[in-house]
């Protein structure tokens, strides 16, 4: 179950970052119908990692008109009401993006190449899946094309504020590109903008402004993650899918 993860520092310029905010959708690529996963290097090799391991439908409270399954291997069970796990702080080198996660995950950080600013951080869940990477001090922006979304869940981050006053949300959103209906899915922070519904939007941005560059947010889904948009609504009544969303919820910038 190993893939060649897309990392985003060699891909990161030292240009300014916009104070208004290009859209686009900065790490996905278009799959069949399912979500496509990401494939790039860090420090300028491509790094083999555990995919994001999603709960089958056994053992997740489906959504009305929910798919029969769930792809990937079962984490752990799952109910509709799930227990707070044991929490862990995780604060980024520069004292500024702090966030907290279930105490049986790990958290590593890398570094970009030199010359190149910010630190990457990795969330590992205890079975050793890549779940989310979450990027700090970036100074690059957005661009990308136009594209259809529907979003399926979205909440504001009480922690974090953009220097132009703009509150970046939480989103998990579907996008489709082109004619011939390719989706795929995002989850992460992101400038609100990157939360409209319907035809012809820009396509999903997930980095946002910060008091020191640019915060960058990005689930690691599978390739493919979901068979179905009804499979995509299954997996979030999982305890993973709280845990993550609660983990990108509480990112807060000091």
């Amino acid at each position: 179950m190993n893939f060649n993860r897309a990392g985003f520092l060699t891909a990161v310029t030292t240009a300014g970052f916009a104070a208004s905010l290009v859209l686009a959708g900065c790490g996905t690529q278009p799959g069949g119908d399912p979500a496509a996963g990401s494939n790039a290097t860090v420090n300028g090799r491509a790094e083999s990692m555990p995919r994001l391991a999603f709960l089958s439908s056994s053992t997740a409270a489906p959504a009305a008109g929910a798919a029969s399954e769930v792809p990937a291997s079962v984490v752990r069970p799952a109910s509709k009401k799930h227990a707070a796990p044991a929490l862990k702080t995780f604060t980024f080198p520069d004292g500024h993006v702090s966030f907290t996660y279930p105490a049986t995950w790990t958290v590593r950080t890398v570094v970009p190449p030199a010359g190149v600013p910010g630190v990457e951080a990795i969330v590992t869940d205890g079975a050793g899946n890549d779940l989310l990477s979450v990027g700090n001090g970036f100074t690059a922006g957005c661009a990308g094309g136009p594209v259809s979304r529907r979003v399926l869940d979205q909440a504001p981050v009480p922690g974090m504020t953009s220097p132009d006053g703009t509150a970046p949300a939480f989103g998990f959103a579907a996008e489709g590109y082109g004619s011939g209906g390719d989706v795929v899915y995002v989850m992460g922070l992101t400038d609100p903008r990157s939360l409209a519904e319907g035809q012809d939007v820009a396509s999903w941005c997930n980095l946002v402004p910060t008091g020191n560059g640019g915060l960058n947010t990005r689930v690691l889904f599978n390739d493919p993650g979901f068979q179905n948009r009804g499979a995509a609504k299954a997996w979030m009544a999982t305890g993973q899918y709280a845990e993550l969303k609660a983990l990108l919820l509480s990112l807060a910038y000091a």
